[in-house]
């Protein structure tokens, strides 16, 4: 009886690893889950579902449950629903394995917790101080609902009450994060990851924006003699069509975000209005992208030539003339913009175009191309054709981090099965705001210019985008 029980048991055992009793994985399970996988990521906030979905596409089919901090909503990771502290659940190649997510202050963060910095201006070494969901084991967590995922079905989502600073934790969750993802390089934050990790190519760029409140939109169009009046916008344009958009160049931009001074002038409309800027802090890859590609910082910060400018700061503002605004999460700064529009007022910022846009916020063009046109005037719904194409110039590639202290763990395992994922998915599976680095089997080389990029930086952000031949 004793050998037929055994049996039993090793069969089972066999079946759940196999998928054949596939279900989703439980704080039950993942308790008394020997062995159990665990990890913590950090970084960057606009790749958080792309993140998602490449560490669902290792996962054992039906086995996947989400787990986050946000509100009691039954969201993707990445929706500003779901907050900034996430954990993923499935079971891979028979294991239970759970990823911890932490989007918290940005890309700086996939490297801030290894590497000494003073980037926040905190004085800090080294980052200390950052969030994550408390064991979802034994946390307090409420099922909310679903959410329909590729391969996974009507998967459970549930809101988790207790977030803990990671590095204090006392049980056997991770107590600190084998690295993450980053809009940007080390270099681009002023530091040298080499001795404390290593970096890698993610195998996609990202693509960003500059959003402006609806106001801003239609007297842009205006002055640029898209339309005649404001009205005659809102008649003949009611769905913000991209070939219809006004356009900001890099000057106007730069100018707009580096002076405390600035005015509404060099954008041509009512300089009489607040300057409004919605931007991210100073350890979001999204600011320093912007930094990067509208400032010249930190490119050339050479002392012998000193060409680079530096971004205002919230200290800058003047409540009556020039307002600033320094967010830690993307979705800050749209709602940031949204609520401007509906106040009637003048307000842009830059964004990653992971960020779709919505009334109250829309997508100028940048030097004259709007970043979700697509041919012949139609709507690229995955917002990256004309980045492919080499005509949109706003972007970069992204970084992964491995630190060395996760060399031989589940986190440098599930990074680079992140990094795999990313860049060898169907063409139309690469989310939105992302385009292909290179060509797979999963999406041929006629997709070039369309999902795969046709321009490169050598990986070097400083570098100027220039063709691949």
């Amino acid at each position: 009886m004793k050998r037929i029980y055994n049996f039993v048991i090793l069969m089972a055992a066999v079946l759940y690893a196999t998928g054949a009793f596939a279900a989703a994985v439980t704080q039950t399970d993942i308790q008394n889950a020997q062995p159990l996988n665990q990890a913590w990521i950090s970084g960057s906030s606009s790749t958080t579902r792309g993140v998602f979905l490449s560490f669902v596409s290792g996962c054992q089919t039906n086995t996947l449950s989400v787990f986050h901090g946000g509100t009691a909503e039954a969201s993707f990771p990445g929706d500003w629903r779901t907050g900034n502290t996430f954990a993923y659940a499935c079971v891979r190649g028979g294991v239970v394995s759970v990823l911890y997510h932490t989007n918290q202050g940005g890309s700086f963060n996939a490297f801030a917790p290894h590497v000494p910095n003073d980037v926040a201006g905190t004085g800090f070494g080294v980052t200390t101080n950052l969030n994550r969901l408390a064991n979802v084991a034994t946390n307090s967590c409420t099922n909310v609902g679903t959410i329909t995922v590729t391969s996974q079905g009507a998967t459970p989502v549930y809101r988790c009450a207790t977030t803990i600073n990671g590095f204090a934790a006392t049980d056997n969750t991770p107590k600190k994060p084998a690295g993450g993802f980053s809009d940007v390089e080390a270099a681009l934050f002023g530091v040298n990851a080499t001795s404390y990790g290593t970096e890698i190519d993610a195998g996609v760029t990202q693509v960003f924006g500059v959003m402006a409140t609806e106001p801003l939109y239609r007297a842009m169009q205006v002055a640029q003699g898209i339309y005649a009046s404001v009205a005659a916008a809102n008649a003949a344009d009611p769905g913000f069509l991209p070939q219809n958009a006004p356009s900001i160049n890099k000057q106007q931009y730069a100018s707009l975000v580096s002076d405390p001074l600035a005015t509404w002038a060099p954008l041509g409309v009512d300089e009489t209005k607040v300057v409004i800027i919605a931007r991210r802090v100073n350890t979001s890859g999204t600011q320093t992208a912007s930094n990067t590609f509208f400032l010249g910082n930190p490119c050339l910060q050479n002392p012998s030539i000193g060409g680079s400018l530096f971004p205002t700061k919230e200290a800058d503002s003047d409540p009556d003339y020039y307002q600033i605004f320094e967010d830690g999460e993307t979705s800050v700064v749209r709602t940031r913009i949204s609520n401007a529009s509906s106040a009637g007022e003048f307000a842009i910022g830059v964004v990653s175009l992971e960020s779709t846009p919505a009334a109250g916020r829309r997508y100028l063009k940048v030097d004259g191309v709007h970043p979700e046109a697509g041919p012949y005037n139609t709507i690229d719904s995955f917002a990256r054709y004309t980045s492919a194409q080499g005509q949109y110039p706003f972007q970069f590639p992204l970084k992964g981090f491995i630190s060395h202290e996760a060399k031989g763990t589940f986190g440098e395992t599930v990074i680079k099965n992140i990094v795999g994922s990313l860049s060898l998915v169907s063409c139309t599976s690469v989310p939105r705001g992302l385009i292909l680095n290179s060509a797979s089997s999963a999406c041929p080389i006629l997709n070039k210019g369309v999902h795969i990029t046709q321009t490169t930086r050598q990986a070097n952000s400083c570098r100027p985008l220039t063709w691949k031949f």
